[in-house]
């Protein structure tokens, strides 16, 4: 039961949920899902980045979300997608390195 709980928080599901919740922020314009983006986020960075020693500045990756959806709330989206571009760049980045080593 809770390898299931820690696969939901800190695998894949977590980090694709947090992709599509953000696109749709993004498409829509409204921050109120990158926030909730960048909650989902922070399970699988904190993870990555060398858990429980934080060895990686990896687990700073939620705060692109954050500082998307505090530009999106203040009305810039043309910024909010540049903010959060390094998000997406890091979790493509990821999933290439998982394809490579099948």
């Amino acid at each position: 039961m809770l390898d299931v709980v820690v696969t939901l928080f800190f695998g894949w599901p977590a980090i694709l949920a947090s992709v599509v919740i953000s696109g749709m922020g993004l498409f829509r314009n409204k921050y109120q899902f990158l926030v909730v983006a960048a909650v989902l986020a922070f399970g699988p960075c904190w993870f990555l980045s060398g858990f429980p020693v934080v060895s990686s500045p990896v687990f700073l990756a939620p705060l692109f979300l954050f500082g998307a959806g505090f530009l999106l709330s203040r009305g810039h989206e043309m910024l909010c997608w540049l903010v959060a571009l390094p998000y997406y760049l890091l979790v493509l980045s990821l999933f290439y390195v998982i394809l490579a080593q099948a």
